[in-house]
């Protein structure tokens, strides 16, 4: 069982450091799109609140990895906590 465990947390720990990357990178993208619309100043074909919308959808989907993120650390460290415990009482 300790082997299965280790090995989960093996794959969670290379698995959140991949979607930590990605994190980042829509992160850089979202900065960037920020940017770009604040050196754009809406025009007939754009609005300042469609701006905003999107700008704020973006921000809410980064939250919302930024939690499972989040989550998948704590989870790594309750498995590792987990597996020191039933190693010490071996």
């Amino acid at each position: 069982m300790t082997d299965s465990q280790l090995t989960a947390a093996s794959f969670m720990t290379r698995s959140l450091k991949d979607e930590e990357h990605r994190f980042v990178q829509e992160a850089e993208l979202m900065a960037e799109h920020a940017a770009s619309i604040a050196a754009n100043p809406p025009n007939g074909q754009r609005t300042a609140s469609g701006d905003l919308i999107r700008l704020i959808q973006e921000a809410t989907f980064l939250l919302k990895r930024a939690v499972t993120i989040e989550a998948g650390h704590e989870t790594i460290g309750l498995m590792n906590a987990e597996t020191a415990t039933t190693i010490k009482d071996s």
